[in-house]
C-alpha cells in the first residue's frame, strides 16, 4: 500500500512536470508563429516594393 501511495505521488509529479512543459512547448510555438508571420508580411512588402521598381524601369 505504501509503495503504491508513493508511485502515486511520483505518476502525480511526473504528470505536473509534463503539464509545464506543453504549456511551454507550446508558448514557444505561438512565438515561432508569431515571429513567422511577421516576417511572411515583410517578405510580403519588399516583393511589392521591388515590383514597383522593376515597373518604373
Amino acid at each position: 500500500m505504501m509503495s503504491q501511495n508513493r508511485q502515486a505521488a511520483r505518476d502525480k509529479h511526473e504528470s505536473i512536470i509534463d503539464f509545464a512543459i506543453n504549456c511551454k512547448s507550446e508558448q514557444e510555438i505561438d512565438d515561432m508563429q508569431s515571429h513567422l508571420h511577421r516576417i511572411e508580411g515583410e517578405i510580403v512588402e519588399i516583393k511589392q516594393h521591388l515590383l514597383a521598381i522593376q515597373l518604373k524601369q
